[in-house]
């Protein structure tokens, strides 16, 4: 049985030999339509007998092609670089985000005053509800306590909604 390993190996064989046997014929043909071969002989002949000549085109070459490469890349860079105006348009979104952060602040706040004033209205009502002996005016207090907590509880309700939403 074979590994996978050996499988991948084999058919990776078998997919570069049928592109060379497709390409051959076509680079073949090229070859000789356009005497590559000659032209590499005579190249390297040539190249064998001036090696210092060689030597200097060689490296006069690939200066230039480094010197064309950096000009080319610097270009690109020129026309790549970002619009700042765009980016001034970003700030009224910026301001927005604030002003909605300030509004969830402010909001919260007053949810917290609220549940503090609930409770405070709570232990009162308690301590009013505890007098065994009550007057006309502690029944009022009472009443009206109790009245201000429901409406402390609906708005706080409200709002639990709201957030859900």
């Amino acid at each position: 049985m074979k590994s996978l390993r050996q499988t991948f190996r084999d058919n990776r064989r078998k997919a570069g030999n049928a592109v060379r046997s497709w390409l051959q014929p076509r680079l073949g043909a090229v070859g000789r339509r356009y005497r590559v071969a000659a032209r590499i002989r005579k190249a390297n002949s040539w190249a064998t007998r001036h090696p210092r000549r060689t030597f200097g085109y060689v490296v006069c070459s690939l200066l230039l092609i480094l010197a064309f490469d950096i000009i080319i890349t610097g270009a690109r860079m020129e026309s790549q670089e970002p619009n700042l105006q765009s980016i001034v348009k970003v700030e009224p979104v910026f301001n927005g985000f604030r002003t909605i952060q300030r509004g969830k602040e402010d909001q919260r706040r007053r949810i917290a005053e609220m549940a503090g004033d609930g409770q405070a209205l709570k232990h009162e009502l308690d301590s009013l509800i505890a007098i065994t002996d009550k007057s006309h005016d502690d029944s009022i207090a009472i009443i009206q306590r109790y009245r201000q907590l429901e409406q402390i509880v609906k708005s706080l309700k409200n709002t639990d909604k709201n957030e859900e939403d």
